[in-house]
């Protein structure tokens, strides 16, 4: 249980560096991510973008203010019971998504909202690119 706790504290601390780092330009934010492919666009394809926040704990309690403030972001947050090769004890999952159209600062302010509550657990996110045909262009067809 204790090397739980620390585990969780260590990665907790990395995130928060990583995030007051970032300011920096030592780490890399989700908007930082959603920059459109030149190749795509030139082909006429528009490009969406999935920012998803996943949040893991042992402690249900522990991660319910996060839940609150990714349900007030507009994320849509799933709470499921889960267990994984990585994490075979029963714990609980959080996860969230929202689509952006162009890269938002917002992706960024909702995952340090989410660094600065300090939920118990390990935090992870993504963003993803959507392909869409861009509206009169040759995929469009």
């Amino acid at each position: 249980m204790y090397r739980r706790t620390a585990r969780a504290a260590l990665l907790a601390a990395s995130l928060l560096g990583m995030l007051a780092g970032a300011q920096a330009g030592a780490a890399t934010l989700p908007s930082q991510l959603m920059l459109p492919d030149p190749v795509l666009a030139a082909r006429g394809v528009a490009e969406r973008w999935v920012f998803s926040i996943k949040l893991e704990s042992f402690d249900l309690k522990g991660i319910e203010p996060c839940r609150r403030i990714l349900s007030e972001r507009g994320f849509l947050p799933v709470l499921s019971k889960t267990a994984s090769s990585t994490m075979p004890d029963l714990h609980f999952k959080i996860e969230g998504s929202r689509e952006y159209p162009l890269a938002s600062e917002d992706a960024d302010h909702a995952l340090s909202s989410v660094a600065a509550a300090k939920c118990a657990g390990t935090l992870t996110w993504t963003v993803t690119s959507k392909p869409v045909p861009a509206a009169g262009g040759p995929s469009a067809q």
